[in-house]
């Protein structure tokens, strides 16, 4: 049970990282002469899933029941391949190389969602193999 907490505060502290980069260092583009770039739809959605994620993180550190654990786990996996396809395919940036966008939050989304789905998953299966020793114990 320790470990499903470290593993959550990594993963908070992953996706604060996020939220945190998308207003900072891979802030998405300024207003474009009157136009509202497309990243601003990509960071928008990114914070979005990024709170979905911390809900679910902290929710998962109060409840003790590992069949909601389990769920609740593969709702933020799925979470963090969104968080993957976001700026590539459900809201892409901007496809010239030199943005800033292109540059800094494509990379940290893309990044950061697939560190955050090994995060979840090793999480699901520690969970896992965790109710299946609890089996194997009980048939004993």
């Amino acid at each position: 049970m320790k470990t499903h907490r470290i593993i959550n505060f990594i993963e908070l502290f992953s996706v604060a990282f996020i939220i945190v980069g998308l207003f900072t260092f891979a802030h998405v583009c300024d207003g474009m002469e009157g136009m509202t770039p497309i990243c601003f739809i990509t960071k928008k959605w990114a914070i979005i899933f990024g709170v979905i994620l911390i809900v679910l993180s902290v929710i998962q550190l109060v409840v003790k029941n590992k069949g909601i654990h389990i769920a609740l786990s593969i709702t933020q996996f799925i979470s963090g391949i969104v968080m993957i396809l976001l700026p590539i395919v459900i809201a892409p940036v901007c496809q010239m190389k030199s943005m800033h966008c292109y540059v800094y939050t494509r990379p940290l989304l893309v990044i950061a969602g697939i560190v955050i789905s090994i995060i979840v998953f090793v999480d699901f299966l520690i969970a896992l193999l965790s109710i299946r020793g609890e089996k194997d114990e009980n048939l004993s």
